[in-house]
């Protein structure tokens, strides 16, 4: 029988009592912003200039994405009888791995867990979207779209959020007076896709004229019409509906929007099988399909347990959220369990600023969990589900940098309050997932997965009895790649290898030849060659190369292995294998500045910094001639300026930071000079402390953070795709003097950061040459 369930309905709080949370969370807000640090946001005025301004990390947050103080209080509790110790089952972030794996592991276990936790991430993956916050398109255009992603909503406390993708599903609408079923018109406008998809790619339509033609012979109730901003339009008028939408680039056309984004999805998917009918006005009827899951994964594992599964959202949209439903199933940030004698409550999404739920301030977390600690009686202990780890605690994230990503506040509360909480079950930070860790009496659950094709998925059993005493056994099912291998024949294996995972059929032949050789030892220390390949940047080819020696991790590459396998290696793979290695010599050198090459420049070189700015095209030229600091700069209109510079520069060597520059300089500007790519240099000989070889950190690690505001807006405040708008609105408006004039700024502080770069790199110490 199921135990008794009390539903509680916690009534909204009075004026004064809300007045008094207000209050207490004001004073959280300035602790922590006492606390944070500053970070560099870009700020359009409202004259439209661009600036960098440094800003509180709190106070960013609270801008981003204020919540009423009434969203952060539970709105229900549901108390379940329990006597004895609890088995729960977790695991999070489970965005690549086999759904219908998962539910075979949990429904062939001879022990069923009491309760199930997800601790967040790819909510979508588990359960469809809920039609009732299905949005249905308005549009007063001639020819509305026939197809378009699928738009969800639900109410905020207050303002409505929505958020589209073609992964929550789409919408068709077809007008009342044609009678063709949904099944029958996909297909033959993705029958229309594939032949139009074809003809553009093997370049038959190179114009307008060219489309006009191949419709009227093909598909005669289609016609083009020319937008108004470039591009064109394809429409039905039978169903007065757009179908798709060309674009240009680079002089050619491709397809976009409409049914080009279902015919792409369906690449990887399979047809739909179930269509919809969600509402209907005078002229249209209108129909959802999804190409994703049907049923409701959370409810069907919810089955599986005692007392069904608890869930919070986590890098995930303010609106998927509300899709942790169905029977047994409980959105753990407004819901909270109690137990027997434990209260499970939820902290959804992360405090570091990744993600559409990841802007909650450190105050607002301790809030919430101060409010809990008030729920709980003296016999009563708190579990702790959160997306994100505490600050300290497993949640080292290598994504974006080597850095600890996790929340203050849920560590603050941790050690002011340990006895009270045996066990967080959190996940967020991958690297880290699988582990498990004490923070003083508490322990702390790490239950993510990689989201990579060669990790196995992470589940663990944790045991907790009454008195708080937790035990943790860690389970890994198969990756998916593990399982190709493993359920698939073997005369599939490459094509699935290339299809499903991404290799080349070289590549697929690579991992074949491994698995044949070393069996499960190989699915084992997978994730570690992939660290190798993805962490520092080596071919598969140099990873099985290393391999082959024993090797599986960076702290294993010596100088005499690296050597010896440089020698084997040629082509592409070499480049592969100098950055590896220089990465490698970073992460395992942290503390060290040196060259492993010498700089390939003389003494008595003259020498030029180049920097371009371009689109399609070269839009601003900037040169700094090392020997004279004469700098010049040249715009798209002035090449017979530039060209007369550069004649009388043909015994200078150009050195650039990697992009399109050395290309421009000779297709362009005739000029045919030998060039040094600083940027590829630095890859492969610097070791140095820097997280990424971008022109900023190889700056601020080699001369020091420049604390300047010239500097601050036009080097750090500015990124390429900033530059690469600029470009664009200078070559459709070649008046724009604001755009020349943040362009030339910007242009020219790049090339003083590379000069000094330069100077600092020929001053370096360079051990015994390696490379060959």
């Amino acid at each position: 029988m199921s135990p008794l369930k009390e539903i509680q309905d916690l009534k909204k709080a009075n004026s004064r009592q809300l007045i008094e949370l207000e209050a207490r969370r004001k004073e959280l807000f300035k602790y922590y912003r006492d606390r944070s640090h500053f970070k560099p946001y870009i700020v359009i005025r409202d004259n439209g200039k661009r600036e960098v301004e440094q800003r509180n990390f709190e106070d960013q947050k609270r801008l981003q994405s204020y919540k009423p103080v009434t969203y952060l209080l539970p709105k229900r509790l549901v108390k379940i009888q329990h006597e004895g110790p609890l088995k729960i089952l977790a695991f999070s972030d489970y965005r690549i791995h086999d759904i219908n794996m998962l539910l075979d592991f949990v429904s062939n276990l001879r022990e069923k867990p009491d309760l199930i936790l997800y601790a967040g991430d790819d909510i979508r993956r588990f359960t469809p979207p809920p039609l009732e916050f299905l949005k249905l398109p308005i549009s007063s255009e001639k020819y509305p779209s026939e197809l378009e992603a699928a738009w969800f909503s639900s109410p905020n406390e207050n303002r409505y959020l929505s958020t589209s993708s073609p992964e929550y599903g789409f919408l068709l609408r077809l007008p009342r007076h044609i009678k063709i079923t949904p099944e029958a018109r996909i297909l033959s406008m993705l029958e229309f896709v594939h032949c139009l998809n074809e003809a553009l790619e093997k370049g038959r339509l190179q114009t307008k004229r060219d489309i006009v033609t191949f419709l009227s012979q093909k598909y005669p109730s289609l016609e083009v019409i020319e937008q108004k901003y470039g591009g064109l339009t394809i429409v039905d008028k039978i169903t007065d509906t757009e179908v798709l939408r060309l674009r240009t680039l680079n002089n050619s056309f491709y397809c976009s929007g409409g049914y080009w984004v279902l015919f792409h999805e369906i690449k990887s998917s399979n047809l739909p099988t179930e269509y919809k009918k969600v509402g209907e006005d005078q002229k249209y009827i209108y129909y959802y399909f999804t190409l994703g899951i049907s049923d409701n994964v959370f409810e069907k594992l919810a089955c599986e347990a005692r007392y069904g599964l608890a869930a919070v959202a986590g890098n995930d949209s303010y609106v998927e959220k509300f899709w942790i439903r169905g029977e047994g199933v409980y959105e753990l940030h407004s819901t909270w369990l109690i137990i027997g004698p434990f209260l499970f409550m939820g902290l959804e999404g992360s405090t570091c600023g990744m993600g559409p739920l990841g802007h909650y301030t450190e105050g607002d977390v301790k809030f919430r969990l101060e409010y809990a600690q008030r729920i709980l009686n003296s016999q009563n202990k708190l579990v702790i589900v959160s997306h994100t780890p505490p600050r300290g605690v497993l949640d080292r994230a290598m994504r974006f940098g080597d850095e600890a990503i996790g929340s203050l506040a849920l560590r603050d509360f941790l050690e002011e309050t340990q006895k009270s909480v045996p066990l967080v079950v959190c996940g967020h930070v991958h690297r880290c997932g699988g582990m498990y860790e004490r923070l003083g009496k508490t322990v702390v659950v790490n239950v993510s997965s990689h989201d990579d094709p060669f990790s196995r998925a992470n589940i663990a059993w944790i045991f907790l009895n009454e008195m708080g005493d937790v035990k943790v056994e860690m389970v890994a099912l198969p990756s998916p790649i593990e399982q190709i291998f493993s359920v698939e024949s073997e005369s599939r294996w490459l094509n699935l290898l290339q299809a499903k995972v991404g290799l080349s059929k070289a590549e697929g032949a690579l991992f074949i030849e491994a698995f044949k050789k070393y069996g499960e030892k190989f699915f084992e220390d997978l994730p570690k060659l992939a660290s190798l390949k993805f962490r520092y940047g080596f071919s598969w080819d140099n990873v099985f190369r290393f391999y082959a020696r024993g090797i599986s991790v960076a702290e294993q590459i010596t100088d005499s292995v690296y050597q010896e396998i440089l020698r084997q290696t040629r082509s592409i793979h070499r480049t592969h294998l100098k950055r590896g290695y220089a990465e490698v010599k970073r992460y395992l050198e942290k503390d060290r500045i040196y060259l492993i090459n010498p700089i390939p420049i003389s003494g008595d070189e003259k020498l030029i910094v180049l920097d371009t700015e371009y689109s399609d095209v070269g839009v601003l030229y900037g040169f700094l001639d090392l020997s004279s600091d004469e700098f010049k700069q040249f715009w798209f209109d002035e090449k017979d300026k530039a060209i007369e510079y550069l004649s009388k520069k043909k015994d200078y060597l150009f050195i650039h930071w990697g992009g399109a520059d050395k290309k421009l300089l000779k297709e362009e500007l005739n000029c045919d000079a030998r060039t040094l790519n600083m940027l590829y240099y630095v890859q492969t000989s610097l070791v140095a402390p820097i997280s990424s070889a971008s022109l900023r950190d190889v700056y601020d690690a080699l001369c020091g953070h420049r604390e300047d505001k010239l500097w601050e807006k036009f080097f750090y405040g500015i990124d390429g795709l900033y530059k690469l708008m600029l470009c664009n609105r200078i070559l459709a408006d070649p008046n724009n003097m604001s755009a020349r004039e943040e362009l030339a700024e910007a242009n020219k502080v790049d090339i003083l950061a590379l000069k000094e770069i330069v100077e600092k790199l020929r001053r370096l110490p360079s051990p015994k040459r390696l490379h060959s």
